[in-house]
């Protein structure tokens, strides 16, 4: 990705992450999608259980570990460093 859609993309990213309604569609290869999907979605439901009122420390480590797979493919596949 660019530069200037990387920063756009980490910031629509973040902002789905924290809750907030985003209008961004993603495209490239099937495999790329569904990799940005997937380290989303674990980002934002580490963000979610870390905000919880009952947040465990079981499943904070869980969410934890999922979130650096999905990262760790996410530099594999895109090419860039997940740092959200």
């Amino acid at each position: 990705m660019a530069t200037n859609n990387m920063k756009r993309f980490q910031a629509a990213a973040a902002a789905y992450i924290l809750g907030k309604e985003t209008n961004v569609r993603l495209s490239g290869s099937p495999e790329k999608i569904k990799t940005c999907q997937n380290v989303i979605t674990t980002s934002k439901n580490l963000y979610e259980e870390l905000t919880s009122s009952t947040a465990s420390m079981e499943r904070v480590v869980e969410l934890l570990d999922k979130k650096r797979v999905a990262s760790r493919q996410f530099l594999e596949v895109v090419g860039t460093p997940w740092l959200l």
